[in-house]
């Protein structure tokens, strides 16, 4: 900002001083024309420097925005990561709990074919492996509900990535 004003103080020291001296000298006339051509030169080279300085901050600008959307990519790629392990590990726990379910739907058949006053070997009655049942359904439940948001907050996230993996390739030159 300080060469801006050397340069405008240059710019009226050449302008006007030249005109204090006497017009009607041809030497004046020439050095006069002389340093109207150095300002003349001098403003180009100002405007110049001007325009650079703006297209570089607007360079920077860009990079610091493309830092930034990489940084946000590799965070955001690690996070989709962790969440599809967590699906995966909730998916076994499903598999898991469905094979549970299947062995006690298979208990309670067995305890409907006994006698319902007997108390059968495993120590449980038609109730309490109904209860038990009836548990173990909600649990699947809501470990189903537990994948559909996990599924869904999985999309979200790509898609979020896919808007900045499209902006770093619009402002990135490969």
């Amino acid at each position: 900002m300080y060469n801006i004003y050397k340069y405008l103080f240059l710019l009226t020291c050449c302008v006007f001083l030249p005109f204090q001296s006497s017009a009607d000298d041809r030497g004046t006339a020439e050095i006069i024309a002389l340093e109207i051509r150095n300002l003349s030169t001098s403003v180009d080279r100002l405007t110049q420097l001007f325009y650079e300085q703006g297209q570089k901050k607007n360079q920077d600008a860009v990079l610091r925005k493309l830092d930034i959307a990489v940084a946000y990519l590799n965070f955001r790629s690690r996070r989709i990561e962790m969440l599809e392990r967590d699906l995966r590990r909730t998916e076994s726990g499903k598999t898991h709990l469905e094979d549970i379910i299947r062995q006690w739907e298979q208990r309670l058949e067995q305890l409907e074919d006994e006698d319902s006053t007997a108390r059968p070997q495993g120590g449980f009655s038609k109730e309490d492996a109904q209860q038990q049942l009836k548990r173990l359904q909600q649990r699947l439940a809501r470990t189903e509900n537990e994948i559909i948001e996990d599924n869904n907050r999985i999309l979200e996230l790509r898609h979020q990535l896919d808007d900045v993996e499209n902006f770093v390739e619009r402002h990135l030159e490969l």
